[in-house]
């Protein structure tokens, strides 16, 4: 006897639960988004904290400096990931919506 005899990829991602591929795959990218910029801002934080431990130390502050610096940069780079998102879809004309 089989167990797996009635287990269907169908029954795993029915369309009332997730819709189309592209529902799917715009949830996925929205948590993922979400997750990066969540990500940032805590490091961000951290290398804020890093700068008020310093106590004036060089290469401490050299590191909290570029710990910085990356945080932002991710940041950026987040946002921007979710603008070009929303711009390749304007111009391809889909009708998923990634909010």
């Amino acid at each position: 006897m089989n167990v797996y005899a009635d287990f269907e990829i169908e029954t795993v991602f029915t369309p009332a639960k997730w819709g189309d591929f592209g529902q799917l795959a715009s949830a996925i990218v929205t948590i993922l988004i979400s997750f990066a910029g969540a990500i940032s801002i805590i490091f961000i934080v951290l290398a804020g904290i890093k700068f008020v431990t310093s106590s004036g130390d060089e290469k401490k502050l050299a590191s909290a400096s570029s710990s910085l610096t990356y945080a932002i940069i991710g940041l950026a780079v987040t946002i921007l990931a979710f603008v070009i998102l929303q711009i390749v879809q304007h111009f391809i004309g889909s009708k998923v919506p990634i909010t």
